[in-house]
């Protein structure tokens, strides 16, 4: 009979082998992942257990170990995530009733209004100021031996430097009211490759979602918000996107990601 398999054996070699990857990822099916562990039954608890190992060694599954069926793909990375000690909103310049009203009351229905009624007053609820956006990013993307000149709604940047040098923070697409949002994760993640924010947000006015890029693994999605939560979750929002704690981490994980490749190019506005 053979023996058991130990658990954190099988986790710690699944680490090794994302490590020694070229891409640092690794692609598997659901079942050979499950097949790995040698159990015949794999119960809820199974499934508890794997995912805390998987997290004890920083390696994250998408989608999770928890939501995966039998013939799903898992990618399995190990992301780089920078934890700092968050900022809270100043009391003297954090959001007043009267401005909550604007962002969550404000008729939102075209692309435009999205991006001028919520996106610009929400982000310098978020202390940036019109130094650190630039409206309309122009860039050309790559793709494979084609190119085009695209734009990114808004980049907002550390600095004034809104040059190839200087140091893209959060880039944000907006969508009208109602869009379908995972074309637009799709286009701000292509932006991402070659702008390569801390993060990029989309949203259509009503949701709002929030990845942090990860170079050439999978990028994380770390918030999701509504329009109707503003007032309750600000903090919580503030805290990750603010313009203080975007620009350190930000300056702090810039050697760890790859640099562009050949082929992308910005163009200055």
């Amino acid at each position: 009979m053979s023996q058991p398999k130990n658990p954190l054996e099988i986790v710690a070699t699944i680490r090794e082998s994302i490590e020694v990857s070229p891409r640092n990822s690794r692609k598997v099916l659901f079942h050979n992942l499950r097949g790995r562990f040698g159990w015949q039954v794999w119960t809820a608890q199974r499934r508890e257990l794997v995912t805390r190992l998987l997290k004890d060694q920083d390696i994250l599954a998408q989608p999770s170990i928890a939501d995966a069926w039998l013939d799903d793909w898992i990618m399995l990375s190990m992301p780089i995530i920078i934890n700092l000690d968050p900022k809270d909103p100043d009391p003297a310049y954090a959001p007043d009733d009267k401005l909550f009203y604007r962002l969550m009351s404000a008729h939102l229905g075209s692309e435009r209004e999205v991006e001028m009624k919520y996106v610009t007053r929400l982000f310098n609820a978020f202390d940036y100021d019109d130094i650190n956006e630039a409206d309309g990013f122009g860039f050309l993307l790559h793709e494979g031996i084609s190119r085009k000149r695209v734009a990114a709604d808004f980049v907002y940047f550390a600095d004034g430097d809104h040059s190839p040098k200087g140091t893209p923070l959060v880039l944000v697409e907006a969508k009208s009211a109602g869009h379908k949002l995972a074309d637009a994760i799709e286009q701000a993640r292509s932006y991402a490759s070659v702008l390569k924010p801390m993060y990029y947000v989309v949203t259509d006015g009503d949701v709002s979602m929030v990845w942090n890029y990860q170079g050439v693994i999978p990028d994380v999605k770390v918030l999701e918000f509504r329009r109707e939560e503003l007032r309750d979750r600000f903090d919580e929002i503030y805290r990750l996107l603010n313009c203080e704690t975007v620009t350190k981490a930000r300056i702090e994980r810039s050697c760890r990601l790859p640099q562009p490749r050949r082929g992308h190019r910005l163009l200055r506005r």
